[in-house]
């Protein structure tokens, strides 16, 4: 498995190849069961999906929970479902006071079994949310893989 990160203005985009069909990986993002036990940038974090209504306009709410008990809120609405290909929703904190709402693109692509997935976090608020989000989805594109070879 890859990882590649690049940040332009206040985005951030990785690059992750998974040994796993690209439907299984789309499926990783949308089934409430792998999102509870993969979503969360550590495996010590609890996640809690509160919502998650896939059609285009639905919400989706999921509470991380740290071993120490400090939750982190995001919720979002599906903006494209193109099964199989592409997640675009967007991204807001609970606890964020400016109520950024930022963009994330999932796109996914299949060659000789394995799935490339790029994600992209976009319309970030500053420099250092680019380096905080970076660092929680890192955590969490290691969750999946590991999710997604078992």
């Amino acid at each position: 498995m890859d990882t590649a990160c690049a940040v332009e203005n206040f985005s951030l985009t990785m690059k992750r190849n998974f040994n796993a069909s690209k439907q299984a990986v789309y499926e990783a993002w949308t089934n409430i069961d792998a999102l509870t036990t993969w979503f969360a940038p550590t495996k010590e974090m609890t996640t809690i999906i509160h919502e998650l209504e896939l059609t285009i306009g639905g919400n989706y709410r999921i509470e991380m929970i740290e071993p120490n008990g400090n939750q982190h809120i995001v919720y979002g609405e599906y903006v494209e479902l193109n099964p199989f290909d592409q997640l675009i929703f967007t991204w807001k904190w609970e606890s964020d006071e400016q109520k950024v709402n930022s963009l994330v693109t999932i796109d996914l692509s299949e060659k000789n079994g394995t799935t490339d997935m790029v994600l992209t976090h976009e319309k970030l608020a500053s420099q250092e949310s680019v380096e905080l989000h970076s660092e929680g989805w890192t955590g969490c594109l290691a969750q999946l893989g590991n999710f997604i070879t078992k």
